[in-house]
């Protein structure tokens, strides 16, 4: 609601003569108001198999939007689709396997749509940060010796990829033998003695099954063998 409005009682006629009242232009509107967004990753921390919940929200209906519009980081958007006539906007976001990264966007171009006026949004917009740990750890099993004779016994050492804090003995699986001594070296190094079985003349193996362990953000563990 816009008016041109004149004080008549400003200007005389030719012989003289005051304007009275006022008089007004006909109406216009205005909108010269940019449409503006925030977007919110619900869940910040995310695993291998986690996805999340992106809601991106503008200041007003905006046309125009789709996925082209956004630079997403270390993962894929189902396609972005709105839940009140263009004003609020709902995807799923799914992390990139095999990543491990701090820092995460999504970002949007604002130019890429409009407000229902016609007015082209301005800059980008940045999601809240997200971090990504999506890496499985892994498991090496070595002996300290290739063959044991009678009396004998042979260090097992598990190395693990990764820190790991919920790997016990009886995660391990031999056989023709068993261990014992059962020690953590460290968050990713752990020991154990294993003892052959008595008249013995055969291989002997020592396992760890996947899904035993997991790293410090619960990635769960590959086997080892």
């Amino acid at each position: 609601s816009n008016l041109i409005t004149l004080a008549n009682s400003g200007v005389l006629n030719a012989a003289g003569n005051t304007g009275i009242d006022n008089t007004d232009s006909n109406n216009y509107a205005i909108d010269t108001l940019r449409p503006t967004a925030s977007i919110l990753v619900a869940n910040t921390t995310l695993l291998a198999g986690v996805s999340t919940l992106v809601t991106i929200t503008f200041s007003e209906a905006v046309t125009g939007f789709t996925n082209a519009d956004l630079t997403i980081t270390n993962g894929a958007l189902t396609a972005v689709a709105s839940v009140n006539s263009g004003i609020t906007w709902t995807a799923t976001f799914t992390p990139t396997a095999n990543t491990n990264d701090i820092s995460n966007l999504i970002t949007l171009t604002n130019s890429g749509l409009t407000d229902v006026a016609g007015n082209a949004g301005t800059g980008n917009t940045d999601s809240n940060n997200y971090t990504i740990d999506t890496l499985a750890p892994t498991l090496s099993i070595t002996s300290s010796v290739a063959a044991v004779k009678v009396g004998e016994t042979a260090t097992i050492t598990f190395t693990f990829s990764e820190a790991t804090s919920n790997f016990v003995v009886g995660d391990i699986t031999t056989s023709n033998g068993s261990v014992s001594n059962f020690t953590a070296v460290s968050s990713t190094v752990y020991t154990a003695t294993f003892t052959p079985s008595a008249s013995l003349a055969g291989s002997a193996s020592i396992t760890v099954a996947s899904g035993t362990y997991t790293d410090a953000a619960g990635n769960t563990g590959g086997a080892g063998t």
